[in-house]
This record gives structure tokens, C-alpha cells and sequence, in this order.
């Protein structure tokens, strides 16, 4: 049955399998609801054999020879992804596609004016951005590189640290709040959302969590309320540069961290990514907290 199909028809099965849902599959692989529906009846009529059944929480779930054919186009996905990354490597012009992903602090404090101009300098090269605080897949290739504040990289990717980041206590340029101990600070902590472990202990530890606090999700969304109201914040120090902040703590040590520039190992060859990367280092290597 498996000679009857196309790689596409093995990507519908996946997606399927993966989001467990028509429509959210349907957006997945940006096909309408119709379109997947007849898709599926259609792999399944040369198939002939159900490839999914719904269970009791009506998601779709793959029966026994569902679950084959999603084994094989996860080897078949892997392949096609490795070969992509190859002749994407061996690309020893720039240009083409670069599809570069960061946060939308480091976008706005950092590497906007970076992409800028590399944008200028390398009119071949089209370059597109993902702006987004989620994880982006090297592997799958939703992106080529990605710039994140992190520890220690994951064994599958390699890269380079590009620059410290460092955080302290800002408030807006004009506040007259200039000791981050004043009991009478309105806050912006960490919701849940944010998931960042180290700051909620920060602010645990210094007993602030029972301050007037206004909660948020976002790094850049603190920094406008800080530069534009009189609250306080944790924010990072190359913010500094966009004004409208002052800082009014030490540095915080415990929550300083790197920002690495991360790539997927088959792509460290690739003269674009390795020429960009360097590009983003040398612009940051006089930045400093």
C-alpha cells in the first residue's frame, strides 16, 4: 500500500497524528478543513485500511496500520529534512533563504538593527524572521538559526555565545523611586505563563511577591510599562540603549545567562549561517551590561 503514496500523503498522516485534531492538522499543513477531510478519505481508499479511529474524547487516533504509516514518515520526514539541510549547507553563495528566529526582547533591544543591516549588505539573501518567545525546531528546520538567551545549548545543536546578558532593577528615566528596596515600588513579576523558575525565586527570596504587583508574560511588554508608568521591573541591561529607563540595582548575578546563537549541526557548514552568526558577534562584542 505504501507505493501508492506521495511524501505529501505521508505528511497528512503525520500531522494528523501528531495534532490528533482535522482542523488544527488542516492549519498545520495550511489546507481548509475540506481539503485534509478529503485528503484522509482519499489515503485511506488507496491504503485500504482505516488509518485512524476517533476516541472517546473525539480525537484521532491512529489504529495499527495508522501507526506504521506514521513510523514511516517519521523516518521518511527525517530524511527529506536531512537532505534539505545538506543542500542548504552546500549553498556557498549568500543567497537564497535564511530564516532566522529570536525572542521579540532581543529582537527589539539586540538584533533588529543587526538584521537591518545585514539585510542592506546582502541583497541576494532573503531573510525572514520568527519573532516568538516559543521554542522554534532547528531540526525540522522552522528555522535556520535562533538566538535565545540560554544556559547550556541542547546536544543536537551547536553555536556560539554571543554576548552576556545581564538584569537589574529598572524604573522610568523620570521616577523617584532610585532604591529598588523602596517598600512603596508597584511591581511587574512573572506570571505563570512566562515559566521563568529563576525570577519567580527572585522575587520569592526578596519578599516582593506581597507588593502592589502587576503580572505580565513579557519581557518587552514590562519594558514599555516601566518606560511609560511608574512601576519597576527585572529587565535586561542592553535595553539601556532604547532609553526611557533607569537602573536602580546592582546587577543580579543569579539571573545572568548568555545569549548563544544556535544552529543544527548538519548546518555548520553552511557559509550563510556561519557568515551571519559572525556578523551578529562582531556587532555585540562592544555591548557590554
Amino acid at each position: 500500500m505504501i507505493e501508492n503514496l506521495k511524501w505529501d500523503d505521508f505528511k497528512v498522516v503525520l500531522a494528523i497524528a501528531e495534532e490528533k485534531n482535522l482542523k488544527k492538522a488542516a492549519n498545520k499543513l495550511h489546507f481548509s478543513h475540506p481539503t485534509i477531510y478529503r485528503r484522509l478519505a482519499e489515503i485511506e481508499a488507496r491504503c485500504g485500511v482505516k488509518l485512524f479511529h476517533r476516541d472517546d474524547n473525539n480525537a484521532y487516533v491512529p489504529t495499527l496500520a495508522g501507526l506504521e504509516l506514521v513510523r514511516s514518515a517519521k523516518e521518511i520526514e527525517k530524511q527529506v529534512l536531512y537532505a534539505e539541510r545538506k543542500i542548504f549547507s552546500a549553498n556557498e553563495k549568500f543567497s537564497g533563504n535564511l530564516t532566522i528566529t529570536t525572542t521579540d526582547t532581543l529582537m527589539y533591544g539586540l538584533l533588529g538593527d543587526i538584521i537591518h543591516d545585514f539585510n542592506c549588505k546582502y541583497k541576494a539573501l532573503d531573510i525572514s524572521v520568527i519573532v516568538s518567545n516559543k521554542l522554534m525546531s532547528l531540526e525540522a528546520r522552522d528555522a535556520d538559526i535562533a538566538f535565545r538567551p540560554v544556559v547550556s545549548p541542547n546536544e543536537t545543536l551547536i553555536g556560539k555565545k554571543i554576548l552576556p546578558i545581564n538584569q537589574a532593577v529598572y524604573v522610568a528615566q523620570e521616577s523617584q523611586f532610585t532604591d529598588w528596596l523602596d517598600k512603596d515600588i508597584p511591581w511587574i513579576a512573572p506570571n505563570t505563563e512566562m515559566q521563568y523558575p529563576l525570577l519567580n525565586e527572585w522575587f520569592s527570596k526578596n519578599n516582593l511577591l506581597n507588593n502592589r504587583l502587576l503580572k505580565s508574560n513579557s519581557i518587552l511588554m514590562d519594558y514599555f510599562m516601566v518606560s511609560n508608568y511608574d512601576y519597576a521591573a527585572v529587565l535586561p541591561t542592553y535595553l539601556e540603549k532604547r532609553g526611557g529607563i533607569k537602573r536602580i540595582s546592582p546587577i543580579i548575578p543569579e539571573l545572568s545567562t548568555y545569549m548563544w546563537g544556535l544552529m543544527h549541526t548538519d548546518l555548520r557548514t553552511s557559509q550563510t549561517v556561519i557568515e551571519f552568526l559572525n556578523y551578529v558577534r562582531s556587532c555585540c562584542k562592544d555591548i557590554s551590561g
